[in-house]
Parts: C-alpha cells; structure tokens; sequence
C-alpha cells in the first residue's frame, strides 16, 4: 500500500511540474517577445532621437548661415548707404564746381567783351608764354647747377672730414674700430708677425692690435713697420695667453683700449692742478714703441739692435709685464736659434 501512496504523490508531483513547466514556457515566451518589442521600440527610438539631433543640427547650420547672410547684407547696406552719401558729397561739389566755372565763363566773356582786339590779345599772351617758358628753361638750368654744386660741395665736405680723421688717428697710431686683418706669418724668435695689411688697409705705426681666434684675445700687438700692403707688428710681452701660440691666419682687430687714448688721459692728469693747490706731478715716461727683441744671439732683421741682457736696476719694469694690466704669463723657454727669414 505505501508504494501506490507514494506512486500517486509522484504523479500528483510530477503533472504539477507538467503544469509549471508548461505555464512558464508560455511565460517565458511571452517575456521575450515582450524583450524582443522593447528592443526594437528602443532602436526606433534611438533612430528618432539620432533624426532630431540631425535635424537640430542642420537647423542650427541654416540659422548660423541666416545670421551670417544678415550680417552681410546689414555691411552691405551700411557699406551702400556710405556710397551713396559719398555720392551725395560729390555731385554738391561738381555743382559748385560747374557754379564756378560758370561764373568763371561769364567774367572771361565780359573781359573778352571789354578787351575787343582778340588776336593782339592772343599774340600777346603767346609772348608772354614764350618769355616764361624760356624763363623756366633758364631757372631749372640754374637749379639744375646749383644742386650739382651743393652735391660736390656736400662730397668734398665728406671726403674733407674722412681725410682729417683719418689723418689724426694715423698721427695717434689709432686704427678704425672696424679695423681687421689676419697674420701673414708669425716668428716666435723674434716676437713678431707680419700683417696682410698695409697704409692702403688702414694700418698705421704705433698702432694698437689684438689677436683673436673665436671671441678670446689671444696675444697683444704693437705695430712696429708700415709698408703700402703689409705691416709688421711686435708682441706686446706679457699679452700672449698661457698655453695659446699665434697662427697665420688668425683674425687680428683693433685693441679695444688704445695707448694713445690712455696717453692722452695721462698728460691730462698730469698737466691738472692738484687738488691741494700744489704743482702737478709729472706724468710717467710713455713706454717704448716697440718691445726689445729676446737675445738669443739674433739680430733683428728690421735692423734694429740686439736686447740689452738685463734691465738695469731702477729703470722701466720689465718687459714681460702686460702694459694693458693682465698677470704675467709663466716663463716659456726660448725657441731654439733658427736662420732670419729675411736673409739678415
């Protein structure tokens, strides 16, 4: 008996999940073709909202390009409504101008009414037009002239003022600041360099040089010979920078301070009274031309004599000292004696 009981439950059971499983397929169903309704009145929602923002766009377009036309055609009208008062303006004054030359007419007709001979009138003025126009060939002939004069006198002038400059820096021993050349040939045992300019290059004697590589100022120059397209220069002792050595090619310039300009200060202090009503103390002895010559047992082969050994004591100071102010470099041994270039 139990097993039936148990059999019938489990019918009972398993057409209650006949049922179920029959109502919620049903259910089921009906849940995605609700799903499948939502989706698609979603897409077509989508599709509308994306026409309206294209229409929104497209009407904002138009409205942007309507505003723009009005602003155009408002330019227009201002620019038209200018013209046209422009125009005003000048059909006024072509009115008194043609008022004018009315009044104008009527006083030549009154005055050719008054006057009577025409044709002696005429000669007349065909005369007095000759007599000006030759008048005027004479004055622009004269102006002509007078310009050409002021032109040649202006050009003398400048060439005047050129000369007297270049005559007392070349008196000074000042070059142009501009002033550039490069080292021919450098001779360490002597301590000189020839120049590739002359008296034409602007290279006068006594002159102040500075050789530069790059923007550093290498070595000190002083210029010693002149000749029309080379010039020959001594180095100021002291001036070469350590470890540095001139090379032919190297840019030479003008010195920035030049030793007359500081000779010049000297005699001017030394010639001002002294602040305490005394007698002015005298200026210092200028300093050589050009440096002596280290020995070595060479001549100079410009002619000039052989360096004393030493200085004596209580002279100048001694030649390795930089006359611009710069330290004293280390001593260098001296080259070793070579033949004179120059056959000496």
């Amino acid at each position: 008996m139990p097993w039936k009981i148990l059999s019938a439950i489990s019918i009972l059971c398993l057409g209650a999940a006949c049922y179920f499983a029959v109502t919620n397929t049903a259910a089921l169903k009906d849940e995605r073709m609700l799903a499948t309704r939502a989706e698609e009145n979603l897409n077509l929602a989508k599709k509308q909202q994306q026409a309206v923002a294209d229409a929104t766009d497209r009407s904002t377009a138009k409205l942007a390009q309507l505003e723009k036309d009005r602003d155009a055609t408002k330019e227009e009208v201002v620019k038209l409504a200018a013209e046209a008062q422009e125009r005003e303006a000048a059909l006024a004054l072509l009115k008194q101008n043609l008022d004018q030359v009315t009044e104008q007419v009527r006083t030549v007709q009154k005055k050719i009414e008054e006057a009577g001979d025409i044709e002696k009138l005429v000669a007349q003025i065909e005369d007095l037009k000759s007599q000006e126009t030759a008048a005027d060939g004479q004055l622009a002939g004269h102006t002509q002239r007078l310009a050409q004069a002021d032109a040649t006198a202006t050009s003398l002038q400048a060439q005047i003022e050129k000369m007297r400059v270049a005559e007392a820096n070349q008196s000074k021993g000042i070059v142009d600041a501009e002033f550039t050349a490069r080292i021919s040939t450098y001779y360490p045992q002597w301590g000189f360099a020839v120049l590739d300019r002359g008296n034409k290059g602007g290279v006068f004697a006594k002159a102040d040089l500075e050789v530069k590589r790059g923007s550093d100022v290498i070595a000190k120059l002083k210029v010693r010979n002149v000749e029309q397209g080379t010039s020959v220069a001594d180095v100021v002792p002291g001036s070469m920078a350590e470890g540095e050595s001139i090379r032919s090619g190297d840019l030479v310039v003008a010195a920035a301070q030049q030793s007359a300009a500081k000779e010049k200060e000297a005699a001017e202090a030394a010639t001002a009274p002294a602040a305490d009503g005394g007698a002015a103390a005298p200026a210092d002895a200028p300093a050589a031309d050009a440096p002596a010559m280290d020995g070595g047992g060479m001549s100079d082969p410009f002619g000039g004599g052989m360096a004393p050994a030493a200085a004596p004591e209580g002279d100048a100071p001694a030649m390795s000292s930089d006359p611009f102010g710069a330290a004293p470099s280390p001593s260098t041994p001296a080259p070793a004696p070579v033949s004179d270039p120059f056959g000496s």
